[in-house]
């Protein structure tokens, strides 16, 4: 029986060792080694499937890449817009299928923690990337400002940098919160938990991960679609009725799919519960951060402030109830328990407490409450 490679139609005379799949037969070994990135999937290979692997799969098919953990080892769940997302894919593109830079090469850089170092030299080799003749690309702060300015004056921007600035000093912390928000809405971002204030009194501290994109798609709604004014949004925010707002624009459906997202945005920006800045705390890639007082007193961290070790015990604690779903979890009642002095019994009823550290954590989930009658 002859046989045919699917992706050339040449007659395959060779054909995979590992597998016994009718479609494993090549042309030629460098046949079989382009297809090696796809085959791999299908075959009995002898070494286990690695991200790169599914980062070079993802890469053949200009796709972005579906696997979790190849999602955060190679950037795609920092590039928070579309546009960080496609850039992203776009270099890994050119690094695998117009460098031919090997997976397996790439798997070492990750591995060894020298991915952007080796991407940079890299693509630094080719002469025309370096060329002095090519026109620098636009400064995207500016473009983020500017489509903000846009939508925030209602009509085509004919303000300078220098004159957007000026005017936007002069504003009260909450319009110029409205503002920022407006800046990556309309640039395909949402807030990050490192942006504090906007995480928290936008109401994303409420969300999980994709609960975060159905509320970004709200605020797109609104400001993008252009479905309410500058000074609408600004009006809902510094009224606390940002609920209202949804509602009135024929969104409060969408908002109602998140949990607790009324209780953050009743009191916003003024007024919340210590359990959003907490999660937004330890939620955080910002190693250096320290909680704000009020989650320090609440939370335990004043019982570790010397101790870097301690603290970081408490804070991988706390990402570990924060990563459970919905159910059993529920952030309302860590704030319950707080309030309650039953940190420690809340805690262990939802984790596997390791027993060396249930003395210690006994002791840093101490807090104040609940306070004294007088």
């Amino acid at each position: 029986m002859s046989h045919k490679y699917k992706n050339c139609g040449d007659p395959a005379s060779k054909r995979c060792s590992g597998c016994t799949l009718s479609t494993a037969w090549y042309c030629s070994a460098e046949c079989q080694r382009e297809n090696w990135v796809k085959h791999i999937f299908e075959c009995n290979p002898r070494r286990s499937i690695t991200t790169t692997d599914h980062l070079a799969r993802a890469v053949t098919q200009h796709l972005f890449p579906e696997d979790p953990q190849t999602v955060k080892d190679f950037g795609f769940s920092r590039a928070f817009s579309m546009e960080n997302r496609r850039n992203l894919l776009g270099l890994y593109i050119g690094l695998i299928e117009r460098l031919k830079v090997s997976p397996k090469k790439i798997q070492q850089w990750q591995a060894a923690g020298t991915l952007v170092p080796n991407i940079k030299a890299t693509f630094e080799a080719i002469p025309w990337v370096l060329d002095p003749k090519l026109s620098p690309p636009s400064d995207p702060v500016v473009q983020m400002q500017q489509r903000a300015w846009q939508y925030i004056r209602g009509r085509p921007n004919t303000d300078t940098v220098d004159q957007i600035a000026a005017e936007r000093s002069t504003w009260p912390k909450e319009k110029q919160h409205c503002d920022l928000l407006c800046n990556l809405i309309l640039s395909e971002m949402h807030p990050p938990p490192e942006l504090d204030e906007l995480w928290v009194t936008f109401g994303f501290c409420a969300c999980s991960e994709a609960e975060e994109r159905i509320l970004a798609a709200v605020y797109t709604e609104l400001i993008q679609d252009k479905k309410c004014t500058f000074e609408e949004l600004y009006h809902a925010y510094e009224s606390s009725t940002l609920i209202a707002l949804f509602d009135s624009k024929k969104l409060g459906t969408q908002a109602k799919q998140i949990p607790h997202l009324e209780v953050v945005l009743k009191g916003s920006p003024k007024a919340f519960q210590s359990v959003w800045y907490l999660k937004q705390f330890v939620a955080s890639r910002d190693e250096g951060k320290r909680p704000i007082p009020s989650v320090t007193v609440d939370y335990g961290f004043m019982n570790c402030l010397k101790n870097e070790a301690e603290r970081t015990l408490l804070k991988d604690l706390y990402r570990q109830v924060f990563a459970l779903p919905h159910a059993p979890f529920d952030p309302m009642k860590l704030h319950e328990a707080c309030i309650q002095g039953k940190l420690y019994e809340y805690v262990e009823g939802l984790l596997k407490l390791r027993k060396k550290d249930q003395k210690v954590l006994k002791r840093l989930l101490k807090n104040p409450y609940p306070l004294p009658d007088f």
